[in-house]
């Protein structure tokens, strides 16, 4: 059974989609804003996520740039915001569809089903990627990252500073190019954010034998040293 995410924070509204979408078949969960839709998919993973544009606490579209570093499940926005301006935004940041309040639900139900049979066919075709450096292991495939054979707890921000690094294994990987893979203006680097991330993740990583090191740059970005 396929999970949704309703991402609204009109409770009467989520309540609709939920009555709707469960009748055909989808287990529904909820979330109120933008903080609540950021813990359900970082914990519970759903197969699509449903977003309003209108949250109380972040701007709609910031939070699609953010659920889109988590591959996977597609993004459709469902908002009464009607303007070309507003579509144009979403899709840039990865939205895959946009619908308009008030929504039709045998259409949004459509949509849903064909958004779903799409990437179950990209699942299909798509071979596993692994990215090894030293004792490091990550699936992007199945987003796990494993030390030494054992699975890791990484956030979706740890997880992409540390997949660019493993791509450019021994090479510097500057502060742009991690705002870039963040979903981030390369003009506008928050190197606070990014230096909180790579903390967090030199502590996730350990310091094992066959473990690559982290190492800064200063004033440019970071280096991932292989082993030996």
């Amino acid at each position: 059974m396929p999970t949704l995410l309703v991402v609204d924070d009109d409770a009467s509204h989520r309540r609709t989609l939920r009555v709707a979408l469960t009748a055909r078949g989808y287990e529904v969960i909820e979330a109120e804003d933008g903080r609540s839709a950021r813990a359900a998919v970082d914990v519970q993973r759903p197969d699509l996520v449903l977003l309003d544009l209108g949250l109380p606490d972040i701007d709609g579209v910031d939070l699609c740039r953010h659920l889109r570093l988590w591959p996977g499940a597609p993004i459709i926005v469902v908002s009464a915001e009607s303007d070309d301006r507003r579509m144009v935004e979403a899709f840039s940041v990865g939205a895959d569809d946009y619908v308009v309040k008030p929504v039709v639900p045998d259409v949004l139900a459509a949509r849903i089903a064909v958004h779903l049979r799409y990437a179950e066919q990209l699942a299909q075709v798509a071979e596993p990627e692994v990215i090894t450096v030293g004792a490091v292991a990550v699936d992007l495939a199945a987003h796990v990252v494993l030390v030494d054979g054992h699975e890791i707890d990484l956030r979706p921000q740890q997880f992409t500073v540390l997949e660019v690094m493993m791509r450019h294994a021994g090479r510097l990987v500057t502060h742009e190019m991690l705002a870039r893979a963040l979903g981030k203006s390369p003009e506008a680097v928050d190197r606070k954010a990014i230096r909180i991330a790579v903390h967090r993740l030199r502590a996730a990583l350990g310091d094992g034998p066959g473990v690559p090191r982290v190492v800064t740059e200063h004033h440019v970005g970071y280096r991932l040293v292989p082993p030996g």
